[in-house]
């Protein structure tokens, strides 16, 4: 018997669309994230469709630095979209879809890769929270004609931060968020904290290589 339920199944889950016909037929393009999100909130499946396309692998990629279960990561993520259209006239507005998908996202993969080690920790391999980050010149704004042996060293250093600071980097350099937003994901006091975070990260890297001030 087919799924009736919409609640059950994405509609692009086995049929995605190329991204530029949604934003062609819904003029997503043009709209702020607010705009967006509210369209979703009333109801829009093109909205929905849109948002699930513009950020399925990047959720995927941010996922990746905190557990290496491709089918949990993927599972998760679904389930996200799946809540988020089940109850999306209660969900709250907000002008970084991206920034609500990247929370969203991490309490329920971490929450959820939890218990899983709890239940079955020979079966599901958590990753500890590491931040692997691998990052290159153009996402630190160095000198594109940057020597590959200074980006070896670059990486190279990023291992000799700590946790924190690797997040914090990856949030500021690599998904160019703002302090506000970093404090946000990072669930620090204030914005200062996150400023604090980089710079120090940042104070590590320069012993490796001459990198700009953020």
């Amino acid at each position: 018997m087919p799924n009736t339920n919409p609640n059950k199944t994405l509609p692009i889950q086995n049929h995605p669309q190329p991204a530029n016909r949604v934003e062609e037929k819904g003029g997503f393009d043009t709209k702020s994230d607010l705009e967006i999100w509210r369209d979703f909130k009333r109801g829009n499946e093109s909205a929905f469709t849109y948002i699930y396309q513009q950020y399925f692998k990047k959720l995927y990629r941010y996922s990746s630095q905190f557990i290496e279960d491709t089918e949990l990561i993927k599972d998760c993520i679904q389930d996200l979209f799946i809540a988020l259209r089940k109850n999306r006239k209660n969900l709250s507005d907000t002008t970084s879809i991206k920034l609500y998908l990247f929370k969203s996202i991490k309490r329920k993969v971490i929450a959820t890769s939890k218990r899983l080690l709890t239940n079955s920790s020979s079966y599901y391999k958590y990753a500890g929270y590491d931040f692997k980050v691998v990052l290159s010149t153009e996402h630190l704004m160095i000198n594109r004609q940057l020597e590959e042996e200074k980006r070896i060293q670059l990486n190279q250093a990023l291992k000799k931060i700590s946790k924190r600071q690797r997040e914090a980097i990856y949030y500021y350099f690599y998904e160019n968020m703002s302090y506000p937003q970093v404090m946000e994901m990072m669930e620090l006091k204030s914005v200062k904290s996150a400023r604090n975070l980089v710079y120090k990260a940042l104070k590590v890297l320069k012993l490796e290589v001459d990198l700009p001030r953020p």
